[in-house]
């Protein structure tokens, strides 16, 4: 259905029952806020019931009451966005209005939006009583709700009438077409005036009814008669039908695109004429029920058809026209075939009827397809205004759809640049601290500031021997899958990664935001990692790999360098004696400081040995420690892993010791100083 009708809907449930109930119909519909209500866009029927399905459930209503509040909301609001004139012109009386239903359908449909939709269908009659009986005709089974809402509303608020209208039958049937079978229902509405009107010059019953007759005198001499031919020209696209929908006569210039041999009286206008509009079988009982339709009819032969047929043979030519009835697709998909639009007339001797009609064509563009110019259609059709205003209509069109797809255009870019976006900023995030991303991000300026923290360098002392024994991707590979363990602790520790080169890993807790026991959180993070680098194995020694760490903790400077690719850097005395922890360290070993001695017994509690006093570069003989397990955590409680029961310790530190051990079968080539600086940024 068209998107006029979902944003007709969004108003009524929004105006009623306010913008929160609208927002639980789309997430019980499924739509997405700001799709389901594109005016010129085209749902199919399901995401329509859907929506409407999804109203009922949370207004609490039934689907019919639904659809009848829908029908008389869809007259208000139509009326408030313009209509009202439209509307109010249309006819004189209710019936009037009603028997015109079908071609304000069709003008809102075809020449209005453009959408091609299957309208319904309405018919009225006067009974014995002078009641209106409303035949209604549609091709989408239980909508009729909709049509008691429209015709109450517009009685009331176009016509000032009190009416009552109940349902009189209703039944369904299959109706066979070109493209298949569909259902068709036909409900029959009485409508009857209430009470009387409350306007002076009109009566209740002559504003539910139309007109009297024309009160002209039968003419009974020649005087104003027409020959067949005057009429052929002056309405030179009609023709006439018999009861047998056979032909009886034609305008003039119908044979400009039909073949002459089909144009004789007697051939049935199935040879001739495919139905486009309504979609009902081309008989003269539904011609009959959908009198008040608008029809499309669309030949069936081309005009190269048409040369073709007129250069062949007789015998050729009978053949031909005996294959046209048979063939129902393949002349109908290849364009450049005239249709005709008009209306449908029932002649006073009920056995015939005309039908008044146009070319169906609303563009420059169309006529020159059929080979037409302006001059085949006559003055007083309207047809040639249609065609030079649609010109200007088609562009306005065509400007509204161009906006609309770059507005969608926009959207989307606009959605793909907030993830972009949002990649950016993550990748921001990691690589520098939070609050410093943040800061960054909101275009702020960024000091350098001190900190009270505790920095961690660990390496491989091993993987020097490894490297030239194995290939470049095995060696990528080896550090990828060591440092994604580390990061994971790290993440779980909630601690700064500052970088790594090489086998080498870094690491600062205590910025950018002060705690007290940054000691604590890096000392958890070293044994941490010390687990989780034993689960890899070397592929030239077939040990677990073993992690040398050392900690210190002190005052460092910490700040962001650089604008195109930032980076923040810590310098300071505290980052040369945490590397130097490392270097002078042991395979297997968590080396630390004495500063991070104290800092990390005040206020946690681990197991330390002491290692004795070693000589640092510039610093002279410096007390360390061996940090050997927590007090507090256990190996499973800091890399948050499930402890086999039935394998595995309490507390997982005399797995660690016994692994380090079995691990400490190869010799050791000491490294060198390889960060004597006192400074170390991301790399």
């Amino acid at each position: 259905m068209f998107g006029f009708i979902h944003e007709s809907i969004r108003q009524l449930i929004c105006r009623n029952y306010g913008e929160d109930t609208w927002i639980q119909v789309l997430e019980k519909s499924g739509f997405e806020n700001g799709k389901e209500n594109i005016v010129n866009h085209y749902y199919s029927d399901t995401d329509t019931y859907v929506l409407v399905d999804s109203v009922s459930l949370v207004i609490k209503v039934t689907k019919d009451q639904v659809w009848e509040m829908y029908g008389a909301f869809l007259i208000t609001y139509s009326m408030e966005i313009g209509w009202d004139e439209l509307v109010r012109s249309m006819s004189p009386n209710l019936k009037g209005f009603l028997d015109n239903l079908d071609s304000l359908h069709y003008f809102i449909d075809h020449v209005v939006y453009k959408a091609n939709l299957r309208g319904p269908s309405f018919r009225c009659e006067e009974n014995s009583e002078g009641d209106l009986l409303l035949h209604y005709f549609t091709g989408r089974p239980g909508l009729y709700p909709i049509v008691k809402g429209v015709v109450r509303e517009v009685a009331k608020r176009v016509f000032d009438l009190d009416i009552n209208l109940v349902v009189q039958g209703r039944t369904q049937r299959s109706v066979h077409m070109n493209n298949g079978e569909r259902v068709e229902e036909h409900v029959v509405f009485l409508i009857k005036n209430i009470g009387e009107s409350r306007r002076d010059s009109d009566g209740s019953h002559a504003s539910l009814l139309t007109s009297s007759n024309s009160n002209f005198p039968e003419i009974l001499d020649d005087t104003l008669q027409m020959s067949l031919d005057d009429f052929s020209r002056a309405l030179p696209y009609h023709f006439v039908i018999d009861e047998s929908c056979k032909l009886v006569q034609c305008g003039s210039e119908l044979h400009n695109h039909i073949p002459n041999e089909l144009l004789q009286p007697g051939t049935p206008i199935l040879r001739i004429f495919e139905i486009n509009r309504p979609q009902i079988p081309l008989d003269f009982e539904n011609i009959c029920n959908f009198i008040n339709a608008v029809f499309v009819l669309q030949v069936k032969t081309s005009p190269l058809k048409k040369k073709l047929m007129d250069a062949m043979s007789q015998e050729e030519l009978k053949q031909e026209v005996e294959a046209l009835e048979d063939d129902k697709s393949n002349e109908l998909t290849q364009g450049h075939h005239l249709k005709l639009k008009g209306q449908m007339m029932l002649l006073s001797s009920k056995k015939h009827i005309i039908y008044l009609c146009s070319p169906y064509v609303t563009s420059i563009n169309e006529l020159m397809q059929y080979g037409m110019r302006l001059t085949a259609m006559p003055l007083h059709d309207a047809t040639r205004d249609l065609i030079l205003l649609n010109q200007q209509r088609l562009s306005d069109v065509e400007v509204n759809l161009q906006l609309e797809a770059n507005n969608e255009q926009l959207e989307t870019m606009t959605r793909e640049l907030e993830i972009e976006r949002q990649k950016t900023d993550s990748i921001l995030k990691d690589m520098l601290p939070k609050r410093i991303a943040q800061q960054l991000l909101g275009g702020e300026h960024i000091e350098a500031a001190e900190h009270d923290a505790t920095v961690m360098f660990c390496d491989l002392p091993t993987f020097q021997q490894t490297i030239p024994q194995s290939s470049p991707k095995e060696i990528v590979r080896i550090l990828n899958e060591i440092f994604k363990k580390l990061d994971r602790i790290i993440v779980i520790r909630g601690v700064y990664k500052v970088e790594t080169v090489s086998d080498s890993y870094m690491a600062v807790s205590g910025i950018t935001e002060y705690t007290p026991d940054h000691a604590e959180h890096m000392c958890h993070v070293a044994l941490g990692m010390m687990w989780e680098a034993r689960s890899v194995v070397d592929p030239i020694s077939k040990n677990p790999f073993l992690l040398r760490i050392g900690l210190h903790s002190g005052k460092i400077v910490a700040g962001v360098v650089g604008t195109k690719s930032p980076k923040y850097c810590l310098f300071g005395e505290t980052v040369t004696l945490a590397s130097q922890m490392e270097c002078q360290g042991m395979a297997g070993k968590i080396q630390c400081s004495k500063w991070t001695y104290i800092q990390a017994s005040a206020t946690g509690r681990f197991e330390f040995s002491p290692r004795g006093r070693i000589a640092v570069k510039d610093r002279g003989l410096t007390e360390t420690y061996f940090l050997t397990r927590s007090l507090k955590k256990s190996i499973w409680e800091i890399v948050e892993h499930d402890r086999d029961v039935n394998v595995n310790s309490i507390e997982g530190y005399e797995e660690l010791e016994t692994s380090i051990e079995n691990a400490m079968t190869v010799k050791v080539v000491p490294r060198g100083n390889h960060l004597s600086s006192a400074a170390c940024s991301i790399s």
